[in-house]
């Protein structure tokens, strides 16, 4: 299942974009898809530092819909930080105020969805190629593809 949701939306997602860009989704369960951008990433010895987008499957009212988040993911061990994150609606206008980390890590949870994006972000290498254009269109398709089911 989890496979023929990313393939889903990978099919989806790349089926919008003008010119293959970076973004890619990475990991999905079942409140959530995540993507990243691999032109964003950074490699510092074991830490990768990454931006990413979340989209969730349904919000609730005055909630956001997806996110922007530039995180920093240790591959030494099962962490991440988050630097900065910005809030949206499925129009791509602004949900919140944005949040700004106070440069504490997280530990990461067995099973959750950013062990997924650690693992798919700790096995790559600088240039690997994604998808889609922005976002944004990651997160309207996303959210189409998710609520299809």
């Amino acid at each position: 299942m989890r496979s023929m949701i990313l393939g889903a939306a990978a099919l989806m997602l790349s089926a919008g974009a003008a010119v293959a860009d970076e973004w890619e989704a990475v990991a999905v369960s079942d409140a959530a898809v995540m993507a990243v951008d691999w032109s964003s990433m950074r490699i510092t010895g074991n830490t990768r530092r990454i931006n990413s987008a979340l989209v969730t499957r349904q919000s609730e009212p005055g909630q956001f819909d997806w996110a922007t988040s530039l995180i920093d993911i240790d591959c030494s061990r099962p962490r991440y930080l988050t630097i900065r994150s910005s809030f949206f609606y499925i129009d791509g206008s602004s949900a919140s105020e944005d949040f700004v980390g106070d440069g504490s890590w997280t530990d990461i949870n067995s099973g959750s969805i950013v062990e997924d994006v650690r693992a798919s972000v700790c096995a790559a290498s600088a240039g690997k190629q994604g998808y889609f254009d922005d976002p944004l269109t990651f997160s309207v398709n996303a959210r189409l593809v998710m609520t299809s089911e």
